[in-house]
């Protein structure tokens, strides 16, 4: 009998880290996305100056785990050869908030995530401050609150200032405010560090820094004051200073920006390719739905990874053919796929049968009759019947939104196509 506790603990929908190895499944065949982490990889070992590049794909389809790939890989020797990056991970939502982020705090959360990683193993690279010396003192007046800014390194003030800025909207505006008028300043500081983070590491042997921002994608889109939605406003018009790091940079975007108007336009700005991961694809296109078994089957071998970790198997877990209905009605998402495993488990214990798999859908399936609205059916009927959208001045923000809340879902096999959400197919 399986040990539930650990079974649960292992279907957690986090991404997966270090030390997870052995829980990673290739899903790229079954994506549409063959080769991506080996290209992204190959551009910055090709690039003899800095690159910038963008991933973008639904929230749970497998970015931050590609990501993590990424950065394993490029901390690895190439052909042999010594020829090992640096990489610094910066998960955005632990130092920013998702309702309002901007450039000042995002440069100050890049500059502490890169001091806080080099000065541990196995580089022990102290960075110093630098020009951020006389930020201190200009953040604490503006704040004019008690902050102990005080110390000779970096990651201190600049924990203390992350602190105050995601936890404190007035913090947040005031920082904001004396940051932007010297924003050009800001990012020549933070290159001054970054510079010093190159000549360290390469005295250690090592090719290079890359920075991997992570959790941008989770950024909620809102009105800007500059007149247009916030990620198009940090994405595009401030993408100056965003690809203006002088070291290598990947940023996860959200996917509602990049299948925009604007997609052209953030392709020209950040290496001229857009980086997506798509869903797996379990079923064929609409309006047919055959169910795509490959996709199904490596799938599985997500969930039996997992089983096997916990020291069961697949019948420990899953009644015969539940495992399949619940692959199906995820749509493909592999974070949706460990999410509701467990709301199984929780509902019905192990192993999981109709009553576990009855209940997913049916929160499922209400959380999007409580999204939906009216102005979403046209272009919901049009994605059921066809498998694409006709883009208009009024179709496309309802399929940014659609795309955001998934319950529009992008597919990218042989052609790229959208289908509906599974729990929200009885709606169109």
């Amino acid at each position: 009998m399986a040990d539930m506790q650990k079974v649960y603990k292992l279907f957690s929908p986090a991404p997966l880290g270090k030390g997870q190895d052995a829980l990673y499944v290739d899903l790229d065949q079954v994506r549409g996305s063959a080769g991506l982490i080996g290209r992204m990889a190959r551009k910055i070992r090709l690039s003899d100056q800095p690159v910038c590049q963008v991933i973008t794909g639904h929230r749970g389809s497998g970015k931050s785990t590609e990501l993590w790939r990424l950065g394993r890989e490029l901390t690895q020797p190439e052909n042999g050869q010594d020829a090992k990056y640096a990489v610094v991970t910066l998960c955005a939502l632990d130092a920013l908030d998702p309702n309002d982020v901007d450039v000042p705090e995002l440069l100050l959360a890049v500059v502490r995530q890169v001091a806080e990683t080099l000065r541990e193993e196995p580089y022990g690279i102290e960075l110093k401050p630098a020009y951020f010396d006389t930020l201190w003192s200009r953040i604490k007046d503006a704040l004019g609150a008690e902050l102990d800014l005080t110390g000779g390194d970096l990651t201190t003030p600049l924990g203390r200032i992350g602190l105050a800025v995601k936890s404190s909207p007035d913090a947040r505006a005031t920082v904001r405010k004396a940051l932007e008028p010297h924003t050009a300043t800001l990012l020549k500081a933070a290159n001054d560090v970054v510079g010093q983070a190159v000549a360290a590491l390469d005295k250690q042997g090592r090719k290079g820094l890359v920075v991997i921002v992570d959790d941008l994608d989770k950024m909620i889109t809102r009105p800007h004051d500059a007149g247009c939605p916030t990620t198009e406003y940090l994405f595009v018009h401030r993408s100056a200073q965003l690809t203006g790091l002088n070291c290598h940079t990947v940023y996860s975007i959200p996917i509602e920006i990049a299948y925009s108007s604007m997609e052209p336009t953030i392709r020209s700005r950040y290496g001229g390719a857009l980086h997506v991961v798509p869903m797996t694809r379990v079923t064929g296109r609409p309006p047919d739905r055959a169910p795509h078994c490959e996709g199904i089957e490596r799938l599985k071998e997500v969930v039996r990874a997992r089983a096997e970790a916990a020291g069961a198997d697949l019948r420990d877990l899953f009644e015969d053919g539940k495992l399949r209905d619940l692959i199906l009605f995820t749509g493909g998402q592999p974070t949706e796929l460990m999410t509701m495993t467990r709301e199984a488990i929780v509902a019905e214990g192990l192993p999981i049968g109709e009553a576990g798999i009855k209940r997913c859908r049916t929160e499922a399936e209400r959380g999007y009759r409580r999204l939906v609205r009216k102005e979403h059916m046209a272009v919901l009927r049009q994605v059921a019947k066809t498998g694409q959208v006709v883009r208009s001045d009024e179709t496309e923000p309802i399929l940014r939104e659609l795309l955001a809340s998934r319950t529009v879902l992008l597919y990218m096999n042989d052609d790229e196509w959208y289908d509906l959400n599974p729990a929200a197919r009885d709606l169109a």
